[in-house]
């Protein structure tokens, strides 16, 4: 098979002319409705973004972290825009709606420059690199990497049932599987075969054993093939077009019918267990699942519609917060961030008496109990509501930019690490900073999850990919 022809581009990357004009389509559309103002904004913000963060020949993981907040963001003003009404009335919590949307998004910015500052220009040389190395090798070869990387996250994660102590840094070493089928779908694409075998395998694979756990994380397999093929650079012809539709198809139905079933799925796969605990195996599960799915009616999937645009949206408790902060309780002075910095460096087998993060109580705390309870699931503030509530609404940004600048100077630091060369950092750097996509994620939450994710992925650069493959070490030093 011939490999598709790319060229990784020495000038500054430009955004595609579609993607501006269908910008400023949907701007003119929603520019009569009620919140005209604010989705304008909302799209200037996010044509801004995407220009500081398109890098072509690259994995676009910093533009997903930017786009998909975004989304979360804005959503509820577009949605309120097609209901005719106000987005202050959007939510059912009252708070300060139109207010938080517009904080989130000037924060989005200011993460989106910062790691536009930290990820640096786009380097031809790396990008040329890590294709020379993907095609270096029989795509068996990065196949077979997947599937122990597969394996070592199957032991990972038992291990970690067993030993709770350890469960952070095992999981980032789960986690790092998706670097490999990352590796493994780029190597697949570069030579032009999106429809191979052997990746079709280890789609549907990772597709159906994701799709039966207890938050059926089945879009993680997609975002990341669609990662590949945006960084393999593939032209594409109308059949790579339809088979990229229906991907994006799939992942906005799955979510619906997900959106529609997971509560009585969930409640069958714990055995009524008000908790996270899978009691029954995955072939009873995945019937379950199909079972549910058969159910749903046009009324269902209207109603789950809804409830996954709600669901996706996630600025209204941040709503919230803005009323009773500072107004009824003072700025925590930096004290979150501090708990969240600290975290990471206090292992709980040196620790024990460090306490948990429970962000339902911290939430009700801080919106006045409005956050509710829900069994079996974790409801947060997100890292923006918490440093507004340590910082206010100014200093925030501050704090959003240099957050933003670690991301990126991270990324361009596993880039450039010479123990495994980019095509393995630009890949680890996809699989530590997927976790960073979500506004819900806490503060607490989100730092710590991404330094013990850094220090698991140096550790596994140092110690075990040069004895996994050595020559993807000596390969790199042949290039220097």
């Amino acid at each position: 098979m011939s490999s598709t022809t790319f060229t990784p581009q020495s000038s500054p990357a430009k955004l595609p002319l579609a993607v501006v004009l269908a910008a400023v389509v949907v701007a003119l559309l929603n520019l009569p409705g009620q919140n005209g103002l604010l989705t304008t904004i909302s799209l200037t913000i996010l044509l801004a973004g995407a220009a500081m963060l398109w890098r072509p020949g690259e994995p676009p993981i910093c533009l997903f972290i930017f786009g998909y907040q975004w989304l979360q963001a804005s959503i509820s003003a577009f949605h309120a825009n097609w209901l005719g009404i106000d987005v202050a009335t959007y939510t059912i919590y009252g708070g300060e709606n139109g207010l938080a949307v517009l904080l989130t998004l000037i924060g989005l910015l200011a993460l989106a420059a910062g790691m536009r500052l930290g990820a640096g220009p786009v380097n031809p040389d790396l990008t040329h690199s890590a294709r020379a190395m993907a095609l270096s090798q029989p795509i068996r070869i990065w196949f077979w990497l997947y599937v122990l990387s597969a394996i070592l996250a199957i032991v990972a994660l038992w291990v970690a049932a067993i030993v709770p102590g350890l469960s952070q840094p095992l999981l980032a070493l789960a986690g790092l599987k998706w670097a490999f089928f990352l590796i493994f779908a780029y190597a697949s694409f570069v030579r032009n075969q999106l429809g191979s075998p052997l990746f079709a395998a280890a789609f549907l694979v990772e597709l159906v054993v994701s799709t039966g756990g207890y938050f059926s994380d089945f879009k993680t397999v997609m975002y990341f093939t669609l990662f590949a093929v945006i960084m393999a650079g593939v032209r594409m012809r109308t059949r790579h077009v339809i088979g990229a539709s229906i991907l994006v198809a799939l992942i906005i139905a799955s979510g619906i019918v997900w959106t529609a079933v997971k509560e009585r799925y969930r409640d069958v796969a714990s055995s009524g267990a008000e908790s996270q605990a899978i009691t029954l195996d995955l072939g009873d599960r995945l019937t379950k699942l199909v079972q549910l799915t058969s159910d749903l009616d046009g009324e269902a999937i209207s109603d789950a519609t809804e409830k996954m645009i709600h669901r996706i949206s996630y600025v209204e408790l941040f709503g919230v917060v803005l009323v009773r902060i500072p107004q009824v309780m003072p700025y925590e002075e930096g004290a979150n961030l501090l708990d969240a910095v600290s975290r990471p460096f206090m292992p709980r087998l040196l620790f024990a008496d460090k306490s948990e993060i429970n962000d339902t109580v911290r939430a009700s705390n801080y919106t006045g109990g409005l956050s509710g309870t829900y069994p079996g699931t974790s409801i947060s503030l997100g890292y923006m509501a918490d440093l507004y509530i340590d910082f206010g609404p100014y200093f925030m940004m501050s704090v959003i930019f240099a957050l933003g600048y670690l991301y990126g100077r991270t990324y361009r630091w596993l880039a450039n690490m010479r123990k495994c060369g980019p095509l393995v950092g630009f890949a680890c750097a996809c699989a530590i900073f997927a976790q960073a996509a979500l506004l819900e994620v806490s503060l607490a939450k989100l730092v710590g999850g991404l330094v013990v994710s850094v220090l698991i992925t140096l550790l596994f650069i140092a110690l075990v990919v040069p004895r996994l493959s050595p020559w993807l070490v000596e390969n790199r030093r042949s290039d220097a």
